[in-house]
């Protein structure tokens, strides 16, 4: 595996795990819980602010979670790049 490729993975591993560590301390919960706190309050948000049905709520937060992950991971994977060369 190429070094970029390790950083990026890492780096998106970090930016999910903050993502989920800034959604998760807004509720009096302990951190063994944040994940499926912050998992749905991102769906809440979409089920009542936008009035998506119930299926399409918990799709549309997967989808974020993923797309945190995924910037991370490109945005970690160029870093290294550039540091690289």
């Amino acid at each position: 595996m190429q070094r970029s490729t390790l950083i990026g993975l890492k780096v998106g591993l970090l930016a999910l795990l903050l993502f989920i560590g800034m959604l998760g301390m807004s509720t009096n919960s302990p951190a063994t819980e944040w994940l499926r706190e912050a998992f749905l309050g991102i769906s809440f948000a979409f089920a009542f602010g936008l009035g998506a049905p119930e299926v399409l709520a918990y799709v549309l937060a997967t989808i974020v979670f993923i797309a945190v992950f995924c910037v991370g991971y490109f945005l970690g994977k160029k870093a290294s790049g550039k540091l690289d060369s």
